[in-house]
């Protein structure tokens, strides 16, 4: 199989971790069709935009060498942010042990990278050998009317989905190895990825029942959640071995803290399940998912557009948070919250950008 197919694979299984497997159901829940549309183009669009940005490979191991720490950081946060999720799901469906197999799965890959692209082809044919499975089932449809906040989600999704690519460490893998990245892009996103969101709205309403009614209804949800553990594992796995391989962090380190966040997440989500946060009546396990989101909305899209520019960087990160925090966390009627988290931030853009001229 070609390079450029096989990166595809690659990027198609790289890029559907916990954000685009679950995110689409609050979106939906939240928001309606309109959330989940704008959430498609700009995953999709974002996604394949950063195969054609770059020029020439020399052009991307430019930008990758002088971005290294934030790239390291967006793994770091992105494994992290895999770890919590199964950790909450394995608490929601009462298998505990779920993080164990995900972890196991991702050893197998990690200790067998020479071949992850051939990982990458297996796990997606798999994903949707199950996502086939899951259509037999008599799943509840969903309700994606749309709810009258959802403008206010466009810009933040927007800022999101265009930039956070390019401090994916797998993306850059993917376009030094490929023979024709700007191919393995368009296929691996427009196509490939393009299929599995199709199977994460068809189940938005079934794993909904589980995690927002506590419902389960087994013979339709186990199909899912083996779609998610072989996804997750393959991103925890292609996250850890960019980041050994390029010596952003030793695997000794790497494990150990991968080991202790487990067991912290998989205690902390057993000891406050189905906890309510009094002051915003907010579920606590979703509110601590939702803070992740900060990172991908905020946190790293401004680091590009304000990172040579560090004292600017901190003190809209300040000013920009409790937007962010009320508009993502609470939603609903406070969703106006983000559109003036983004109106801050583009003002700052264009004042920054006059006094330049």
């Amino acid at each position: 199989m070609s390079t450029t197919l096989q990166y595809s694979f690659y990027l198609a299984c790289s890029w559907l971790w916990c954000l685009g497997g679950f995110f689409p159901l609050i979106l939906g829940r939240d928001y309606g069709w309109p959330a989940l549309a704008a959430f498609t183009v700009f995953n999709v669009g974002g996604a394949i935009s950063m195969g054609y940005y770059f020029k020439q490979r020399a052009q991307q191991q430019t930008f990758e060498n002088k971005h290294k720490p934030a790239i390291a950081v967006f793994s770091y946060v992105t494994i992290a942010y895999q770890l919590f999720f199964v950790a909450w799901l394995g608490v929601a469906v009462d298998q505990p042990m779920l993080l164990a197999a995900v972890l196991a799965i991702a050893f197998v890959i990690y200790h067998s990278k020479g071949v992850i692209t051939y990982w990458a082809l297996a796990f997606y044919l798999l994903s949707i050998g199950l996502f086939i499975g899951f259509l037999g089932s008599d799943w509840p449809p969903v309700d994606l009317s749309a709810r009258g906040y959802w403008p206010h989600t466009l810009l933040p999704l927007a800022i999101g989905f265009i930039f956070s690519p390019y401090l994916d460490i797998t993306f850059h893998r993917a376009y030094r190895d490929s023979s024709n990245p700007k191919l393995s892009f368009t296929i691996g996103f427009g196509i490939l990825f393009l299929t599995l969101l199709g199977f994460v709205f068809c189940y938005a309403g079934s794993l909904g029942d589980v995690f927002f009614n506590q419902a389960i209804p087994a013979a339709i949800i186990y199909p899912v959640i083996g779609f998610l553990i072989l996804q997750i594992a393959f991103t925890i796995a292609a996250h850890c071995s960019e980041l050994s391989t390029q010596q952003y962090l030793k695997p000794s380190l790497l494990v150990s803290t991968i080991g202790a966040f487990s067991v912290i997440a998989v205690g902390l989500l057993t000891l406050v399940k189905d906890t309510i946060i009094p002051w915003g009546d907010l579920p606590l396990e979703e509110t601590l998912y939702k803070s992740f989101l900060f990172f991908y909305s905020l946190v790293f899209p401004l680091y590009l557009l304000l990172g040579k520019s560090k004292s600017t960087y901190i003190w809209v990160i300040g000013i920009c948070t409790p937007a962010y925090s009320v508009g993502f966390l609470m939603g609903g009627e406070y969703s106006f919250s983000l559109t003036i988290g983004v109106a801050i931030m583009a003002t700052v853009l264009v004042f920054k950008s006059q006094t330049k001229v």
